[in-house]
């Protein structure tokens, strides 16, 4: 199959007109509601790190808040490495370089672009409309990486729901951004 004909296929597949389906692996138990109480937990983290950096950084120097974020960040992560895989022991790491693919290594560098950009915009902008702009970007990347199935991720057709869904979350961006 040539790369043109890939390329197609996968363009194809990756948007689906159809009726809305429910999905019947979705269940909705304990351990649903702590992932989503654990991903509200984090959500707001990331909207108290950037308003907080952006007010640390008008005091010190925009490039000093990011670097403090990732030492604080970088010691409790490091204890939590430590806890979880027993000191590094239940890590095969010949295996792990050898089967990752090599831009899995690099997940760092989008933490240190948001870290940076959130610091540098909040004290300008404000939260809302810093974190507007910043959930439609993040929308519309997730759009393509599950629509296309990029970096690992299961593919999910971008259906006619979830494009209305996207259409209205990027109305209420607009109505925040524009009001600023």
């Amino acid at each position: 199959m040539s790369l043109k004909t890939r390329i197609v296929e996968r363009i194809k597949g990756s948007f689906l007109l159809e009726k809305p389906r429910i999905y019947a692996d979705i269940v909705f138990d304990r351990k649903l509601l702590l992932d989503v109480f654990m991903l509200m937990i984090g959500g707001t983290a990331t909207a108290l790190q950037g308003i907080v950096n952006g007010s640390l950084s008008r005091h010190t120097a925009p490039g000093f808040p990011p670097w403090l974020s990732f030492a604080v960040g970088s010691a409790l992560l490091f204890i939590f490495l430590m806890v979880d895989t027993r000191g590094g022991r239940s890590i095969s790491w010949k295996s792990a370089f050898k089967t990752s693919p090599w831009w899995a290594w690099l997940g760092g560098l989008p933490g240190a672009a948001f870290v940076v950009v959130i610091t540098l915009m909040m004290p300008i902008h404000g939260a809302a409309f810093v974190y507007s702009i910043y959930i439609c970007a993040k929308m519309i990347t997730s759009l393509f990486i599950d629509s296309f199935g990029m970096f690992g991720a299961k593919q999910r057709p971008a259906t006619v729901p979830r494009l209305i869904g996207f259409s209205i979350m990027t109305a209420g961006v607009l109505m925040v951004s524009l009001d600023h």
